[in-house]
């Protein structure tokens, strides 16, 4: 039995995602095995007439193999309702609140970081200073002076980065969210 071309063993795997089709579901619909469509698609099997016929409906929507790539996917297509309002409105606010706490906890730690550092820039001439004559008080303050100029530790550094990401993620969604919905709210009236 010859092999069919590449061409052909390829044309089932575009078609399936095309169309979003997993093999056990292309099988149904074709009235195959997921093997026998596995085989197919590996060029194991030749696509039968009864196989073609069924697949022409589906085959002439499919666009050209250098035309799936220039496909846009971001969009949905024009048939669409329109969103929610409401929804989009309470997930805005949600990311707002969430931006928010986030911001405020990036400050709390940059709060910190700015407090040690004006410690440890102060720390040298409190050092020079006269010591204790109380030598336990004098080691308990030396211990207490350079844990307060100690700078943020590697993981609390990092989790400031985080939380700034974060923030501004969702302050960007928040904005393109009232973005949108100035246009969903517009939109239907300019309709009428």
């Amino acid at each position: 039995m010859p092999r069919p071309s590449l061409a052909s063993s390829h044309l089932l795997v575009r078609l399936r995602a095309w169309f979003g089709l997993r093999q056990p579901e292309l099988a149904l619909y074709l009235g195959l095995s997921t093997i026998q469509v596995q085989g197919i698609e590996t060029g194991r099997r030749r696509l039968t007439l009864p196989v073609t016929e069924a697949l022409l409906p589906l085959l002439a929507h499919l666009p050209a193999p250098d035309a799936d790539a220039a496909a846009p996917t971001a969009a949905l297509p024009p048939d669409q309702p329109a969103p929610t309002p409401a929804d989009l409105d309470f997930r805005r606010r949600v990311c707002q609140q969430r931006a928010a706490r986030l911001r405020t906890q990036a400050a709390r730690l940059s709060q910190q970081a700015h407090q040690a550092h004006r410690w440890a820039l102060v720390l040298p001439a409190l050092l020079a200073a006269p010591p204790d004559p109380d030598p336990e008080r004098a080691t308990w303050r030396t211990g207490w002076l350079r844990r307060q100029a100690r700078p943020l530790s590697a993981a609390a550094v990092t989790r400031w980065h985080l939380l700034q990401a974060q923030a501004q993620a969702l302050e960007t969604e928040a904005a393109a969210l009232t973005a949108l919905l100035a246009t969903a709210l517009v939109e239907p009236f300019q309709a009428s």
